[in-house]
């Protein structure tokens, strides 16, 4: 009985935090939003950075916030933030405009190597919806096409469209699940990095005397691919490997 009074506190102080954090996220929100509005940029990065120091994230907080970079002539950053706002809502259109915006400023003309046509059409279908979201979708696929298949099983008519409506559905349930994975392992993804260090020259090998071979500009984007004590090898977006420092990126 003793435990089981403990247990209900607990779960009561849990949630009597979580929202005095939440209104507490809202308040700073709205003082950002507010300096923001009248120009007062660092004291808006204040507050933003604060609520995202708490984890209460958003898409809004890190567009946000890559806006306020923007405005005070960080580029580099502001291009962190409009990637952290993109994983969150891949599809919002005002976040990959500046964020093209913001690439454009730091006039580094990077090639950008395109994605294989179904690489490209697979993103775009899982990013419609968010893992969580996609899960749902994945269970009613799966109990509607569970009554489909029974109602197949025990009909005498319509047995001919029972059954490819049972087959297209298990197929709408498969496609559901492995783009609510693909979500999902993206999101949880800490392989892609936006590159911070000034004029770095990426190495054959993991060696400061080994031979340069890639020039890597600061605000690109790279991706992960190996590492080796405080050393990567990142590949960058125009498909060159090369190996650099780790403190010369911040993951995204």
């Amino acid at each position: 009985m003793m435990f089981m009074k403990k247990f209900i506190y607990l779960i009561l102080l849990l949630l009597f935090s979580g929202s005095i954090i939440a209104q507490s996220s809202e308040l700073l929100f709205e003082k950002g939003n507010q300096a923001y509005n009248n120009k007062q940029y660092e004291q808006a990065l204040k507050s933003y950075l604060l609520i995202e120091k708490s984890k209460n994230i958003s898409a809004e907080l890190y567009y946000n916030i890559g806006n306020t970079y923007f405005r005070l002539f960080d580029y580099t950053n502001a291009i962190l933030y409009y990637e952290r706002a993109i994983l969150l809502k891949p599809n919002n259109q005002n976040i990959n405009t500046n964020l093209k915006i913001a690439k454009a400023r730091l006039k580094s003309d990077v090639y950008v190597m395109p994605n294989f046509f179904l690489t490209d059409w697979w993103n775009k279908i899982s990013n419609l919806f968010a893992a969580s979201t996609w899960t749902i979708i994945s269970i009613t696929l799966l109990l509607i096409t569970c009554i489909v298949f029974i109602f197949y099983y025990f009909s005498y008519n319509r047995k001919k469209i029972l059954f490819y409506s049972f087959i297209f559905l298990s197929f709408l349930f498969v496609v559901s699940c492995f783009a609510g994975f693909t979500r999902q392992s993206i999101m949880q993804s800490k392989d892609k990095a936006i590159v911070f260090g000034e004029g770095i020259m990426g190495k054959d090998s993991p060696d400061d005397n080994s031979t340069d071979k890639v020039k890597i500009v600061k605000g690109q984007k790279i991706k992960i691919i190996d590492k080796s004590s405080n050393w990567i090898k990142v590949k960058t977006e125009d498909g060159k490997e090369a190996w650099i420092k780790n403190n010369n990126i911040v993951i995204i």
